[in-house]
């Protein structure tokens, strides 16, 4: 329920944004050259931005004096060319890793790269929501293990394909440094391999959602660092 709350919240700011930003632009009587000239995001300009989040879960069961705790952890790499007005296409890259600590400890790592596209729909000046959009390949690893049986220990790895959403308002300074806000939802199938605890290998499919709140920097250049 506090997740609803919070994810509500950014929703309702992100809609205030973008409200605000449309009526700035419907009120503003400028040429489409004065425009081109005002948004941050121009043709030919190069963005690379870099976000992370950061989540803790706590569960603890009464009856049985057990706890649980979960870490999650992830960064965001992105860069990408504006091959006109406010769109962008470049490429992306994901780190993910998720540890339970309890009676039974899950660590989890998954690598994630691949091609995006990117729309920044307020052409004024102070910044823009934004829209990502990348389908690419993800790289899965996890290891189960119970904490009274060191030697008792389950390791998977493997591969897929997915789909990573981004939505989110960016903040531009001077022209040239986003502040960006929003929420990343990746869906990913993954095809991996295992050994049981018996020695006999074993395959399987598994399908990942995620949902994460985001927080980053973007730089924005006429030209890519050199």
């Amino acid at each position: 329920m506090q997740k609803f709350i919070v994810f509500y919240k950014l929703f309702i700011w992100l809609f205030l944004a973008l409200n605000t930003s449309l009526v700035y632009s419907q009120n503003t009587v400028l040429s489409d050259s004065t425009d081109s000239s005002l948004t941050p995001f121009r043709k030919g300009r190069w963005l690379t931005s870099l976000s992370g989040n950061i989540s803790t879960t706590t569960q603890e069961l009464k009856s049985a004096n057990s706890k649980t705790i979960s870490n999650e952890y992830g960064i965001n790499l992105s860069s990408g060319k504006f091959f006109k007005e406010r769109w962008l296409v470049g490429v992306t890259f994901q780190a993910q890793k998720q540890e339970s600590k309890g009676e039974l400890k899950i660590v989890s790592e998954s690598f994630y790269i691949g091609p995006q596209f990117a729309r920044y729909f307020s052409k004024t000046k102070d910044g823009s929501l934004f829209l990502n959009v990348s389908p690419g390949f993800i790289l899965y690893r996890s290891l189960a293990s119970i904490n009274d049986i060191p030697d008792l220990r389950v390791e998977e790895d493997g591969n897929g394909f997915g789909t990573l959403i981004s939505l989110g308002y960016s903040y531009v300074i001077r022209d040239l440094i986003s502040l960006n806000i929003g929420f990343n939802l990746g869906h990913y199938w993954i095809g991996t391999d295992s050994i049981n605890p018996d020695g006999i290998p074993e395959s399987d499919n598994i399908t990942i959602s995620d949902f994460s709140f985001t927080f980053g920097f973007g730089v924005i250049l006429d030209d890519f660092f050199f």
